[in-house]
């Protein structure tokens, strides 16, 4: 075959969607991509919702079956963790001591749950990231447990409303005021607190763990306001670290990640970045890849620039959803400071709304619950507005 050999390390979204884009821009080199899992690369949003409930299979959330892998061409190798890179040598080292060379390298490998300080390991302490998480997580959440949550994101809310319709007593400690509140704002983050406590959610916001202690039948946490927790289970959510030490080490610029331009490239040559583990610099800002949109959208645009093609102008407008029991909540672009909410359709005590933020005179972001088509509606509006990216960071 004709054309470099790129070997992506990264077995999630980003690093399959890489290789397939590359092949579907005419791509004939070899593609390697390398997953540290066992597991097939799949979809991770429903590890906290489908799949962790068991209405969606192994084969259900896989990207990709074993005959596309063939098809296309990809060298598929499970169960292989990148340790190093030599950007010189074009090599990568692995965590079992071997190495591979390349001729251009991706680097897909995400992002992982924050692990809390005062919170020791313990067979009772989940963090929810792979498949393997989920299936650990599942086999805990039977009826009746009581189930901690630490922190209310929607990734925090989504398990919290699983293992309540498993029949789980839930408790959600969250840091802020009210859960999601510096996404979404005051009064739709208060809304959202209501609808789950009506669905049975216990909720401690204003406050965090100070210490936590394994005893016979029960992990004891005990929170800065006075609060003692008791749990069968704790389940951490409070955000996500990008492991960037062995990048950093061999000369790569980091920052809040893998630091990249536009188009994906590196501080090294023929080395590139897709997915979370990124962090895009442009115009003296700093800009996190996160969510599943946006991380796509990143892979796309390295395989365009690998095959020498121009990258596709695919825009970022900050985009998630996050699914909660029978509630889903979509979320586009950003809320400042400054911005107010309005709801431009429905209304809260109906549960199905659309809120816009306004900043000044102009459309920064919008929020809706149950409402998709509106949602559209709106996303459309806010990106005829072209408002800045959110996420920024200096």
């Amino acid at each position: 075959m004709s054309g470099p050999h790129v070997v992506i390390v990264g077995g999630g979204l980003a690093g399959l969607r890489t290789a397939q884009t590359l092949r579907g821009l005419g791509h004939r080199g070899g593609i390697s991509l390398v997953s540290e899992e066992f597991d097939e690369p799949y979809d991770r949003p429903p590890l906290s919702k489908g799949y962790l409930l068991g209405v969606r299979g192994a084969d259900d959330i896989r990207l990709a079956g074993r005959e596309e892998y063939a098809r296309l061409g990809i060298e598929l190798v499970l169960g292989r963790a990148a340790a190093g890179v030599d950007p010189r040598a074009r090599t990568v080292a692995f965590a079992d001591g071997g190495e591979a060379g390349y001729e251009r390298l991706v680097v897909a490998t995400g992002a992982r749950p924050r692990r809390l300080p005062g919170l020791p390991e313990s067979v009772r302490v989940h963090y929810l990231r792979t498949a393997a998480d989920s299936r650990r997580l599942a086999r805990a959440l039977t009826a009746g447990a009581r189930v901690a949550v630490i922190g209310a994101g929607f990734i925090g809310l989504e398990v919290a409303s699983a293992a309540r319709l498993r029949g789980c007593r839930v408790t959600v400690v969250e840091a802020c005021a009210q859960p999601m509140a510096p996404l979404i704002g005051a009064e739709p983050a208060a809304w959202l607190r209501g609808w789950h406590s009506e669905r049975g959610l216990e909720f401690h916001c204003g406050t965090t763990v100070g210490r936590s202690e394994e005893r016979p039948g029960a992990q004891v946490l005990w929170l800065a306001d006075g609060t003692v927790v008791e749990a069968d289970v704790v389940v951490v959510g409070a955000g996500i670290v990008r492991d960037t030490a062995w990048l950093a080490a061999a000369g790569l610029e980091t920052h809040h990640g893998l630091v990249c331009d536009e188009s994906g490239r590196t501080s090294a040559a023929d080395v590139f970045g897709a997915g979370d583990i990124v962090c895009r610099h442009s115009a003296g800002r700093c800009r996190p890849i996160g969510h599943w949109t946006a991380a796509a959208d990143s892979a796309a645009r390295v395989a365009a620039t690998i095959v020498g093609v121009p990258p596709p102008d695919l825009g970022e407008d900050g985009f998630f959803w996050s699914d909660q029991a029978d509630l889903r909540l979509q979320f586009v672009g950003a809320v400042p400071p400054t911005a107010t909410a309005a709801v431009v359709h429905g209304g809260f005590d109906s549960g199905r709304f659309v809120v816009h933020y306004i900043d000044g005179d102009r459309l920064t972001g919008v929020f809706a619950a149950n409402a998709p088509r509106e949602f559209l509606r709106g996303r459309l509006a806010l990106r005829a507005t072209r408002p800045a990216s959110d996420g920024v960071r200096r």
